[in-house]
């Protein structure tokens, strides 16, 4: 939360089902930025992957995301962040001089890390992703709609995807996020470390195409500048 204040002053904070610590952290965040506020979303959620029962009987990802839609003007720009990303401020802003017109879109790319023993690792079965799930878009008749990845017997495995009045076109924004899916307490098992590399081989596991295109800066593979972002240089 603490990374965006440079490049976005206001916003909404959807959270539920906090038992962590969360809430009151948000909480105290809104007090201290009084253009942010948060709500919570009273409804239980279906995971990723489920039943086509639970399907029928929970609220979807796509309900919990119209529901933090619902908070914006129509009109107004607005950009998803979440909570396992860390951002370069500066960076951030100045992609916000990219749209041309209101029914632009500009996609972002992340840069999915980890930290093993106060070392940054790049995954490197997926370094680059998720470049049509986080965007800056202006809210002209969006939604979202739930979208089936795979169905076999009785599981389904669904995401959730954007609709609306906008005309992409082919430009990302410079890198301007540090990705940590793994650290979440829930996923903290999922990180193997022979999946990773140390961040210093980045440009032999990144598509050479990122850095032709000046897409990743240098100071964005900074690894000490990376751990300090995580302030665990001095705790783990």
């Amino acid at each position: 939360l603490e990374s965006i204040l440079g490049a976005i002053q206001r916003g909404v904070i959807v959270f539920h089902q906090c038992d962590d610590g969360s809430q009151e952290i948000i909480e105290e965040f809104c007090k201290k930025n009084q253009g942010f506020f948060c709500v919570q979303y009273p409804y239980e959620i279906a995971k990723c992957a489920m039943t086509k029962e639970e399907m029928k009987s929970k609220k979807t990802l796509s309900d919990y995301y119209n529901f933090a839609l619902s908070f914006i003007p129509k009109g107004e720009w607005l950009i998803k962040i979440d909570a396992d990303q860390i951002y370069d401020f500066q960076k951030l802003k100045e992609s916000f001089k990219i749209p041309r017109t209101p029914l632009d879109v500009v996609y972002y790319f992340r840069i999915n890390l980890h930290c093993f023993d106060s070392r940054i690792y790049l995954d490197t079965r997926n370094p680059i992703s998720d470049e049509s799930d986080h965007w800056l878009v202006c809210n002209n008749g969006l939604y979202f709609e739930d979208f089936v990845v795979s169905e076999k017997n009785e599981e389904i495995f669904y995401w959730e995807i954007l609709r609306g009045n906008f005309r992409p076109f082919e430009t990302l924004a410079p890198l301007n996020t540090w990705h940590f899916p793994r650290l979440k307490q829930n996923r903290k098992e999922l990180a193997r470390i022979e999946d990773y590399c140390l961040l210093s081989l980045a440009k032999e596991i990144i598509p050479n195409s990122y850095f032709k295109k000046q897409k990743i800066a240098e100071d964005m593979l900074d690894e000490q500048r990376i751990l300090s972002l995580l302030q665990l240089k001095n705790e783990v």
